[in-house]
């Protein structure tokens, strides 16, 4: 199996170096740990402060400042390479795990699925797989260690019938085949038209919404084409669904890193102490050389 290889690179100052090593170390636990097993993928998650240290051959995903407003979702470069721009605001983790989950389960940016379309005067669509986008708002997300990851469907999500048992998502917040939930979407291609439709569902109501023509091209970067037009549509808000909401869960998560912090903090300055009882220095990260992943 080729070990897919994702760069998680810091693009605004507003980030620091400190919170890149974090999430990108929980973003990997929850790529090895929940997301391999279940879409059979092997892939490394690696922090980097700026472009230049990303090594030839990785996937990029770029937190980018704010204040720029800059098309978030997947891209391509020059050489049809795939790039995410991720925007650095409260919820920029779950965006950043969303975002390269989607990019393992479809590195090409164009995997669909055959299946019966939700719309009842449609038959078989090919459906985009875009594992986050159904169950994307952040009530359904979970921590992995205290950081807010985003949940994500499992093949079962495209079966022809529901079933008793069956993982629909990994959070268990997707209860049957092509559910969405509230602040998320499914998108599909109609083959007989060559007509892009999504399945939206937003502020409680279900509705189908077909994409303009041209919106969407005939092959190439199609999830980043829908994406964009989500975006356009929600007027520069930001993803649909991904508030920066502050439900119990989200909070009890909170809770948890502090926690968190406080015992590995505990844990360094045993392990400091111990250094000094064997001659070891202490290392001062302020002395480090400028361009490690040390500096801030």
């Amino acid at each position: 199996m080729i070990v897919q290889q994702i760069a998680l690179v810091r693009h605004t100052d507003a980030l620091s170096a400190d919170e890149v090593l974090a999430v990108s170390a929980a973003i990997q636990k929850q790529v090895t740990r929940d997301f391999a097993p279940i879409w059979n993928v092997d892939a490394t998650v690696d922090p980097f402060l700026s472009l230049d240290q990303v090594p030839i051959g990785y996937c990029r995903v770029l937190v980018v400042d704010d204040t720029n407003r800059p098309e978030p979702g997947v891209h391509e470069t020059e050489d049809n390479k795939p790039f995410a721009l991720v925007t650095y605001r409260e919820d920029w983790e779950t965006l950043a795990s969303h975002e390269i989950l989607e990019m393992l389960a479809d590195p090409t940016l164009d995997r669909r699925v055959a299946g019966d379309s939700p719309h009842p005067e449609q038959g078989r669509v090919e459906f985009l797989v875009e594992v986050c986008d159904p169950c994307q708002a952040q009530d359904f997300g979970y921590s992995v260690n205290g950081r807010w990851m985003s949940d994500f469907y499992t093949p079962a999500y495209f079966d022809p019938i529901a079933a008793t048992g069956v993982r629909y998502s990994f959070q268990g917040s997707l209860t049957g085949p092509r559910q969405v939930l509230r602040g998320g979407y499914l998108s599909w291609r109609v083959p007989e038209t060559g007509e892009f439709w999504m399945k939206k569902v937003t502020g409680g109501t279900e509705k189908f919404v077909q994409l303009p023509t041209g919106t969407v091209p005939s092959g190439g970067n199609l999830r980043g084409h829908v994406d964009r037009f989500v975006e356009s549509a929600k007027s520069g808000v930001g993803r649909p669904g991904r508030p920066a909401g502050r439900g119990t869960r989200r909070k009890h998560a909170r809770r948890q890193l502090e926690e968190t912090r406080k015992a590995m903090v505990a844990e360094a300055n045993a392990l400091r102490k111990q250094l000094v009882s064997l001659g070891v220095a202490l290392f001062e990260p302020g002395n480090c050389k400028s361009g490690s992943m040390g500096s801030g």
